[in-house]
């Protein structure tokens, strides 16, 4: 073949490859060979880039819009999709995961002013953003002596794993040449951090549908949901974990990427199959209560002693609140019991828990990295504490009595709640900026 024929043809035999018409060339002379690259590299330029899928948002919806979500939300992936027996849970519950258990991730730091909108992130926990090599921007909770490093690794890998919706916590060390040794604290000594920390890093799950921001869902909302097995054993998932600071920012009305369309007549984005979900479950494993910040977050013995029910007989669960405007109010505004759910949830709950093996359990919470966290505990022990609980949501008269249990109604019914137990009116009062006032002193 001749130079110059070769050459003139080069971008279309090759496939506009540059890298391959470097092979070629190599075997031209030298004029042919500088026109052929010189062409190549010109088709390269002028092709049509491949048009990706289209990056779908969601504007704040309307009230209505919010309603319509919630009525409509599933809250479990349903089980004929579960093969929870077969995921290897010392490297990730997840599908696609990013990372691996204790994987090092290069990250370069976002300043604060341009990642969060406030110029700082909400919360007590440290955390902060960078992007790492692939150019993901990443959420990272650090500190050990944070508990929600540990719980809300070991949270969402447990309801992940037994088809409870739940964002993607990944727990890795992290360099980070260009961070301040502490974000959350002070951007001064950037080049500060200590590479190789260990921290979680969390990739969100859903596009979140809201009608201001961080509107969430409260559990307090949870009868507008029209599926109320679903509900009740998603609000008893959480009392069972004891997820204390549930303000409704910390839980989501969702919509995954592949059920989000854009509506051809108005041009908005719709979500075709909306979720609710529990999206920070950073106060759990613990014994939650008013004033008690330290024992909510991965203390053993805390959860050791934290009763699972308040009363079995009326299927009462057990969970004090943290003072972080809870959303667990003593009665919804359908007159049930928010402690209380049916047969069919605590059926579906102990069902789902259940598919967890101990030794995935013991994977779990070594992935966590509960044994580190004081007081410390191996993760066997913590496998057999979590068992030793779904024993009891499971028979709540124990061994020695195991005759058959059985809430007294499949689905609690509306103006169910006894008031009665609720004469004590110490409870706090959530403004929407997030601040408390208790009128009583308690």
């Amino acid at each position: 073949m001749a130079g110059a024929a070769y050459a003139g043809t080069a971008a279309e035999q090759l496939g506009l490859n540059t890298e391959k018409a470097a092979r070629a060339a190599a075997a031209l002379p030298a004029p042919a060979a500088v026109r052929m690259l010189a062409e190549t590299k010109t088709a390269v330029s002028r092709r049509p880039e491949k048009a990706g899928p289209e990056k779908l948002k969601f504007d704040f919806v309307s009230k209505y819009e919010r309603l319509d979500y919630i009525a409509k939300a599933s809250l479990w992936v349903p089980e004929a999709e579960l093969n929870t027996a077969a995921l290897d849970l010392s490297q990730t519950p997840f599908k696609r995961p990013w990372y691996r258990p204790d994987e090092t991730v290069d990250c370069k730091y976002i300043p604060m002013a341009a990642a969060y909108a406030e110029g700082k992130p909400n919360g007590a926990t440290p955390k902060f953003k960078c992007e790492d090599a692939k150019g993901r921007k990443l959420k990272v909770k650090y500190g050990l002596e944070d508990g929600e490093v540990y719980t809300e690794v070991a949270a969402t890998w447990i309801m992940t794993a037994i088809g409870a919706y739940a964002d993607k916590m990944y727990p890795v060390r992290l360099n980070c040449p260009d961070c301040p040794s502490d974000p959350f604290e002070s951007e001064e000594d950037r080049g500060g951090w200590a590479n190789g920390a260990k921290v979680a890093v969390e990739d969100k799950l859903a596009e979140r549908i809201e009608n201001h921001e961080n509107s969430g869902i409260g559990f307090d909302e949870y009868f507008r949901i029209e599926n109320r097995m679903e509900a009740e054993a998603l609000i008893g998932l959480a009392h069972f974990l004891k997820n204390g600071d549930n303000k409704a920012a910390n839980q989501a009305l969702g919509c995954l990427s592949k059920d989000m369309a854009r509506d051809p007549a108005d041009g908005k984005v719709k979500c075709l199959k909306p979720i609710v979900y529990l999206q920070d479950t950073g106060m759990a494993f613990g014994a939650p209560g008013v004033f008690s910040f330290g024992k909510g977050k991965m203390d053993f013995d805390a959860w050791a002693h934290a009763r699972v029910w308040d009363d079995a007989a009326k299927c009462r669960l057990s969970m004090k609140t943290h003072i972080t405007c809870s959303s667990f109010e003593r009665v919804d505004f359908s007159g049930r019991d928010q402690h209380q759910i049916g047969e069919k949830a605590r059926q579906l709950l102990v069902r789902r828990l259940s598919l967890l093996s101990r030794a995935q359990l013991i994977d779990i919470f070594t992935a966590a990295r509960a044994p580190e966290r004081e007081p410390r505990h191996t993760a066997q022990e913590w496998a057999d504490l979590f068992l030793n609980k779904v024993e009891e949501l499971r028979n709540p008269a124990g061994a020695g009595n195991p005759g058959k249990f059985s809430c007294p109604y499949d689905i609690v019914p509306r103006n169910s709640a006894d008031l009665s137990l609720y004469e004590f009116t110490g409870d706090y009062t959530c403004y929407p900026d997030g601040t408390q006032y208790n009128p009583y002193g308690h």
